[in-house]
């Protein structure tokens, strides 16, 4: 992945045409894009945890299938975490906000610099690769259809991190419907680029490699008797 590539410069310009704050800096999210960044930015584990307590109930788990289901679903996602981190410490690649102020210093014609950019929601101060977030969704959408041997359960969530008046428990909250966990792990991911994160090549690479942790969890912790 190299900054001279055209890869980079499309996910540069993505990020920079979708992420910015849409005040400071313009953006071309829609309103349900600009939602999509808002509802993710709360908490993995937390999100995550909603989620899988969401489909528990609808699937009329029992208590030691519930025992199971959280159990393994929290190591990958500590894991997720642990493995990201580690990616990011090895890697050490500047996030889009850093970037873009830099961009015409950078090497590469097609990613002209913004010095003013500015993303949705201020930018944790850690690296971009692999996308931490988008590991987590990854690592825990994979022990959720593992688990259930099944991706296609639907289920609808709200969420913390929206605009006051929307959020969980609040009278106009507002709830995000998917027909599958794929399709939440997905929206997870691409959140991160809508609201000014990560480079979308961090966000696929953070799936896959939550994808491997989810994976590893389930075949080799906290097996079933047979």
């Amino acid at each position: 992945y190299r900054i001279a590539s055209r890869k980079y410069a499309d996910d540069y310009n993505e990020v920079k045409d979708f992420g910015g704050d849409d005040v400071t800096t313009p953006s071309l999210r829609t309103s349900d894009q600009t939602e999509v960044a808002r509802f993710w930015v709360e908490s993995s584990p937390l999100q995550w945890n909603r989620i899988a307590r969401t489909v528990s109930e609808s699937q009329a788990l029992t208590p030691w299938e519930n025992a199971r289901l959280f159990g393994l679903l929290n190591v990958a996602l500590t894991d997720g975490y642990i493995g990201s981190f580690e990616a990011k410490r090895h890697y050490n690649f500047w996030r889009p906000v850093t970037a873009i102020h830099e961009g015409d210093a950078d090497g590469n014609p097609a990613t002209a610099g913004d010095p003013a950019w500015t993303p949705l929601v201020p930018t944790p101060p850690i690296t971009d690769h692999d996308s931490g977030h988008s590991t987590e969704g990854g690592a825990a959408a994979e022990v959720l259809r593992l688990f259930f041997r099944d991706d296609a359960i639907a289920f609808s969530i709200c969420s913390f991190t929206l605009l006051p008046g929307s959020r969980c428990g609040e009278s106009g909250a507002v709830f995000r419907s998917f027909a599958s966990f794929s399709e939440a792990e997905a929206e997870n991911g691409v959140s991160r680029i809508l609201v000014g994160f990560h480079f979308r090549h961090a966000v696929t690479e953070g799936i896959k490699h939550g994808r491997h942790i989810g994976r590893r969890a389930v075949t080799q912790i906290l097996k079933p008797e047979r």
